[in-house]
């Protein structure tokens, strides 16, 4: 059995990882930060989705290879990006209002939502996209990137009870008459990031199995 390490410790993510294998017959075993021992911060500071997934790559393999654990690395980084902000909140997503929240501890945890509302009062164009970014490093050194996108609005109101993730909440997709918090699991699995995930696993399961073949 091939097994990769997911540059993550949000259990959601592993789980979606293991949604995928599963639902696709992968014959993968995900690991976690926690499960190889990596508890250190890592600085994001890139400046595009694709850096900062590459930056986290690099910085677990090298761990491994320090460690002597030679296994495939993933790493993904996501977000929301609104036209007409400039592509705010995009990087940034996790984080568009903690300097306000830090300031005001009375404002709600989802107070970047309100925030993003705020901003485009007023404004006809609500075009939006969601976009993940998957970098891989495998056992031998070979860098693949694949991306998932799922485009969409975003709403002029919170309608519905506060979940997490808070954007879900006012982003539409594109042929959808609700917002992406209402998605059964069904549903998710064709939004932005299981598309990259499935794509990069399925690669990757490929490739392993080429391997095998030749072997």
């Amino acid at each position: 059995m091939m097994k990769i390490v997911f540059a993550t410790t949000n259990k959601r993510k592993i789980e979606d990882a293991k949604k995928v294998i599963e639902h696709e017959g992968l014959n993968i075993e995900v690991l976690s930060l926690s499960d190889i021992g990596f508890n250190d911060e890592i600085e994001e500071n890139g400046t595009t989705l694709e850096e900062n997934s590459i930056i986290k790559a690099k910085v677990i393999k090298n761990f491994c290879n320090r460690n002597n654990i030679n296994y495939t690395i993933i790493s993904d980084d996501s977000g929301l990006f609104i036209k007409s902000l400039n592509n705010e909140p995009g990087i940034f997503t996790a984080r568009y209002a903690d300097e306000e929240i830090k300031k005001d501890s009375s404002l709600p945890k989802y107070e970047c939502v309100n925030k993003v509302l705020r901003k485009l009062e007023g404004i006809d164009d609500r075009s939006a996209q969601y976009r993940c970014v998957i970098t891989c490093i495998t056992e031998d050194n070979e860098y693949m990137t694949v991306n998932g996108i799922t485009n969409g609005d975003i709403t002029e109101e919170i309608i519905d009870e506060i979940s997490y993730p808070f954007f879900y909440l006012v982003f539409k997709p594109v042929g959808s008459n609700q917002t992406m918090n209402k998605f059964s699991d069904d549903e998710l699995y064709d939004t932005y990031r299981f598309v990259a995930l499935r794509s990069l696993l399925k690669r990757l399961s490929n490739k392993q199995e080429k391997k095998l073949r030749v072997e």
